[in-house]
């Protein structure tokens, strides 16, 4: 069983460039649980729906003033 941290590494420095055989031995994992925890995370990024890109649409305009009364 691998620790939620060393998961986290494992996707972290992959996202980094590093090499399976890197990471595995500097994890002290067999690379074959590796590339599990890189299989995994990609099944599951495969199943949570997309965020939607880019920012959020601005909301309607409005004619009406933000105070009340004069301005100081």
């Amino acid at each position: 069983m691998v620790s939620k941290h060393k998961i986290e590494m494992v996707l972290t420095w992959y996202q980094r460039g590093y090499d399976v055989q890197l990471i595995a031995h500097h994890l002290g994992l067999d690379p074959r649980a590796v590339q599990d925890i890189l299989r995994q995370a990609a099944q599951a990024a495969k199943q949570r729906p997309a965020q939607p890109a880019g920012k959020a649409e601005p909301p309607e305009f409005s004619d009406r003033p933000l105070w009340e009364g004069e301005r100081p």
